[in-house]
């Protein structure tokens, strides 16, 4: 039996979520694989542009997935708030500072942000100019490790995404 060598795993994480640190990111790091994140900036909440009267329409995902009710993003404030005061100190976005984090992490983790918008891909590129200091990510990280996330996670929503009309 032949074997293919394993290069890469792609899967959700961002600041909202962070699963995959306790196991798969070591591992990864162990084994010399790569880690693609998808949904970075955790399906648009950390660029700070969502708003608890926001609303989602049509096939938008966002319809199910609890993170994006009313409640959920008051209660996931601090998390922006956090990012907002980051993005001041440095001058960019809250959107950035997320994914200048992840940059920050580890050298094998490469995000694939989503978008439909030349502006926010800009936006997403610029993060790549963003120099987070050791100092300044651990702050970032102490910070984070006191929030807690509400609300799902994409792929425990998803399945009620069929139901809408």
């Amino acid at each position: 039996m032949r074997s293919l060598p394993l290069t890469a795993i792609q899967s959700e994480f961002s600041i909202m979520e962070r699963m995959f640190e306790q196991d798969v990111i070591p591992t990864c790091e162990e084994l010399g694989i790569g880690f693609v994140p998808f949904s970075p900036l955790g399906n648009g909440f950390l660029s700070g542009k969502i708003q608890a009267g926001t609303e989602f329409v049509g096939f938008d995902a966002r319809r199910v997935i609890t993170r994006f009710n009313k409640d959920n993003i008051q209660a996931n404030q601090p998390l922006l708030d956090l990012l907002t005061r980051f993005a001041e100190l440095k001058g960019t976005t809250p959107a950035q500072i997320s994914l200048a984090w992840m940059l920050h992490k580890q050298e094998f983790i490469v995000p694939i942000p989503g978008s439909r918008k030349l502006e926010r891909i800009e936006e997403n590129l610029g993060a790549a100019d963003i120099e987070l200091t050791d100092d300044e990510y651990h702050q970032l990280e102490n910070e984070l490790a006191k929030i807690v996330i509400h609300g799902n996670r994409r792929d425990e929503d998803l399945a009620k995404l069929r139901d809408l009309k």
